[in-house]
């Protein structure tokens, strides 16, 4: 990525939603489109010769779905996922998709997508520092790097905790903060008692929790879902609090 430019493309098998990317993506100045497309395979030259900071994409194609697609790249660009329903959205999140639109996408939304996906493009810094040294616990709070300020999170601000590939979002009472780490990484530094890991992108607060619904996690307006693996740990844990 140039310096404070995103270069993307767009995926979508229906003109008149490319018409709106085209439009959308002009009205940001970051955003540089480099091509559309109405069928995926025709989109993979451009995605293996150029590569893209980041796709739009249906999430609901007639040759493949969105989150399939994604998963035959090789080091594929962040995603944002764009479809009428939720159908694929769990799939989506399970490719560490940036975000899901459902349609009509408004500017307003496609404009919090984007400018999440810038958030984490810039955080992405290889020359930063090791991972292992991202995120110090010194008791009862974080310290966490991103790029060359350490900030301070306390443990009880925490809400959740999103993994996207090599970087974490830290979901805390009125903010957000990202920083390069792994999500092995800053669950060794949690609480065991107070935090669970509930899901491969996904790490909770148990103290935040406000209900749980068959397979996810409700805390405030975010919905995250609970993976196999990590039911039994999860839930096991839970009966040790339960009354």
């Amino acid at each position: 990525m140039a310096l404070n430019t995103i270069n993307c493309i767009a995926i979508n098998n229906d003109p008149a939603d490319l018409k709106i990317f085209r439009e959308y993506c002009s009205k940001i100045q970051f955003l540089n489109l480099t091509g559309v497309f109405s069928n995926p395979f025709e989109a993979v030259h451009e995605i293996n010769n150029r590569q893209p900071d980041l796709i739009f994409i249906d999430a609901a194609m007639p040759q493949i779905t969105g989150p399939e697609f994604i998963k035959t790249l090789y080091n594929p660009p962040l995603a944002i996922f764009t479809s009428s329903s939720g159908e694929y959205a769990m799939e989506g999140f399970e490719c560490d998709a940036v975000d899901y639109l459902l349609k009509p996408v408004s500017f307003e939304r496609f404009s919090r997508a984007v400018n999440k996906a810038f958030m984490l493009m810039k955080i992405k810094n290889p020359a930063g520092p090791d991972h292992s040294e991202s995120v110090v616990t010194p008791g009862n709070f974080l310290l966490v790097k991103v790029e060359y300020t350490t900030i301070r999170i306390g443990l009880n601000e925490i809400l959740f905790i999103e993994g996207l590939k090599d970087y974490v979002k830290i979901h805390a009472e009125g903010r957000l903060v990202l920083t390069k780490t792994t999500m092995k990484n800053i669950m060794d530094k949690l609480p065991s008692g107070s935090f669970s890991r509930v899901h491969k992108s996904y790490i909770v607060s148990l103290d935040k929790i406000d209900t749980i619904e068959n397979s996810r996690i409700v805390i405030g307006n975010q919905r995250i879902p609970i993976g196999e693996s990590y039911r039994p740990g999860f839930f096991e844990l839970l009966d040790r609090n339960m009354i």
